[in-house]
């Protein structure tokens, strides 16, 4: 997307302004940061964002700065108000010589085939991946991927609890688009705030964003609300939830 005139001047006045306080940031953090800067000045501007989105200066300014992260439905809402598509979101985002770069993220390799005492995995991990998924069965049919060790360290779990299973639908769209690859900590079960789990709904397997509530009860998030209705569930209710596991990376690291 090509950007000129005072629009390249704002969002080059923005990078330098707040690129800064991204030294040190994680990855995910330093993207997000990227995507709010340049949606913030697609939109026309921090007065009519702050309006439009009900924000406050010091809320927006702490997105740009990375020192925090909006809400998947605040960045939904950015970009419906800048006019850049939603499915964008899940892309690399750069800016170089006046063009907004949207890059398909990268995928780590995965090789899907039987393990073979054969192949040469001096550099890659070999863990159970699946193709055809059956819901409330321990039995699935299981193929493998290996995955390159450097992967892991970025993880920070323990490949002997990762799993592979495939995404379906869009309801975790922008944030996991169907077919995509995901990456599930079975060991991971404890329903963290903000993060994405993956459910055994019986029909089929499920991802959803957690947000918990002082009163102990969960609302399952879908990324996608424009389509999807989140649900909430109250503490009594907690036990009666199939947890797979933690999502932990998709087409990229959640």
């Amino acid at each position: 997307m090509p950007v000129n005139g005072e629009l390249r001047h704002r969002i080059e006045r923005a990078l330098a302004r707040f690129s800064p306080s991204w030294e040190g940031r994680d990855a995910a953090r330093r993207a997000v940061a990227l995507k709010m800067l340049i949606l913030c000045e697609l939109a026309g501007g921090r007065l009519r964002v702050v309006d439009a989105l009900g924000l406050n200066d010091n809320t927006l300014d702490n997105y740009r700065h990375g020192k925090t992260e909006p809400r998947h439905s605040t960045l939904n809402m950015m970009a419906e108000l800048a006019e850049v598509p939603i499915e964008y979101l899940g892309n690399d985002w750069s800016v170089e010589d006046g063009v907004i770069h949207f890059s398909p993220p990268e995928i780590p390799p995965a090789g899907f085939s039987e393990p073979s005492p054969v192949w040469d995995l001096a550099d890659r991990t070999v863990i159970p991946a699946y193709e055809d998924v059956v819901p409330g069965q321990s039995s699935l049919d299981t193929t493998w991927a290996a995955i390159p060790e450097g992967f892991w360290a970025k993880l920070s779990v323990d490949p002997e609890n990762m799993r592979v299973v495939s995404a379906s639908g869009d309801s975790m769209s922008p944030t996991i688009v169907g077919g995509t690859p995901m990456f599930v900590d079975i060991s991971d079960r404890k329903l963290e705030d903000g993060s994405v789990y993956l459910f055994d709904a019986g029909a089929e397997l499920i991802a959803r964003r957690v947000q918990r509530f002082v009163d102990g009860s969960v609302e399952l998030l879908p990324d996608n609300l424009e389509r999807y209705r989140s649900q909430h569930v109250l503490k009594d209710g907690l036990a009666e939830l199939k947890v797979v596991g933690r999502v932990c990376a998709a087409s990229r690291i959640l």
